[in-house]
């Protein structure tokens, strides 16, 4: 994976793992995030907005999925009780819109990441740390801004960080105390020893591994999809009809956008058909090639693809080029910072879990 597209990813995963920690309100810090890759076109839908339901309710709304009826285990004679439980299932139903089936697979390791957060939560009440306001304010500053920025590049808009987190129906107490717990547990970890990397490992980094550091070509494109359900030669002649009526009304001077969100059957038409930017290797080949085949403005003749008939503008083009470190140390160091921080505090939990009394209750749960 080139490192750019491995640091925006960086960016968003982590804070998104803070806002799944911001869920549960025994949640002291991000669990390592889940690979979470950049949005392909793999399917007629594109939606990245946040789902609206909140993880508060008790019960998992959808049916056949698990829930727990009594507290799932207990961590130093701490109780996890059924309401916790049951909100990161709500939680992983409306946000990650993971299946019941995958629920049930997934409830043992539900189970060990709430007593992994309940054990880091113990510690850093007995540790006596406490960050200040001035701490958390500046952190959470640092998220915000990070998200954002990583958000415009790799999905090509602007998602506001706020505006996000309350969409996935977190109050900003809550965040806050997320990152009141993210910072204390990075202070008891320097505390034990850990030396966080500085923007001169970054360097060497950099210049070890040159190759990382170039960013493809890329082009930013929307489009105007018909979609075709049918395996029926008629059904696709009525479509490539149809697309190509479309395609005479954007060259003859309809404005693309407008087309799209009139017409497209994909979840883009919201925002104009537009997809963001990508490189190669991210789109169906069928897509890709009329995509990169094509200048700045111009728009294809109707492309098929297993989806239906496509009709794309290439609104922006980049060429290969090698980045700077100055443009990349900032970013470069927090990941290595990231890295370390996240390496230090799975030997620091495994060693809490050694000497704590943890039992589980997987009776509990139906």
């Amino acid at each position: 994976m080139e490192i750019a597209m491995f640091l925006k990813k960086t960016a968003l995963t982590s804070i998104l793992a803070l806002l799944l920690a911001a869920c549960s309100s025994n949640a002291p810090v991000p669990d390592e995030p889940a690979s979470s890759e950049a949005p392909q076109y793999r399917s007629a839908g594109l939606d990245n907005e946040a789902a609206q339901s909140s993880p508060e309710d008790a019960q998992p709304e959808s049916a056949g999925s698990i829930s727990a009826v009594g507290p799932v285990a207990s961590v130093n004679g701490e109780e996890i009780g059924a309401e916790e439980f049951n909100a990161q299932v709500a939680m992983l139903q409306a946000q990650a819109q993971l299946p019941p089936e995958l629920l049930q697979q997934m409830s043992s390791q539900i189970i060990e990441n709430l007593i992994d957060q309940r054990l880091v939560n113990q510690a850093i009440e007995q540790s006596g740390v406490e960050p200040s306001q001035e701490e958390i304010d500046a952190r959470l500053q640092e998220y915000r801004e990070e998200f954002e920025a990583s958000a415009l590049e790799m999905y090509g808009e602007e998602i506001d960080f706020d505006e996000y987190i309350a969409q996935a129906g977190i109050s900003p107490e809550e965040i806050r105390e997320s990152v009141y717990q993210a910072v204390a547990i990075e202070k008891i970890l320097m505390a034990d020893g850990l030396e966080l990397p500085d923007e001169e490992e970054a360097q060497t980094f950099y210049n070890e591994n040159p190759e990382a550091f170039t960013r493809g070509e890329e082009v930013r494109a929307r489009h105007i999809l018909v979609r075709v359900d049918s395996e029926n030669p008629e059904d696709w002649e009525a479509a490539r009809q149809e697309a190509q009526e479309l395609h005479a009304r954007v060259t003859g001077g309809d404005d693309f956008a407008d087309v799209a969100r009139e017409n497209s059957d994909d979840g883009s038409a919201q925002a104009g058909g537009d997809l963001g930017s990508f490189g190669r290797g991210r789109m169906v080949p069928e897509f890709e090639e009329a995509a990169f085949a094509l200048q700045v403005d111009e728009i294809s003749e109707p492309v098929r693809s297993d989806f239906g008939w496509h009709i794309i503008q290439v609104t922006e083009r980049s060429d290969e080029e090698v980045m700077t470190f100055d443009s990349v140390k900032d970013q470069l160091t927090r990941e290595l910072r990231n890295q370390a921080l996240q390496e230090s505090l799975g030997t620091y939990v495994a060693q809490l879990r050694e000497e704590a009394e943890i039992e589980t209750y997987p009776e509990n749960i139906q």
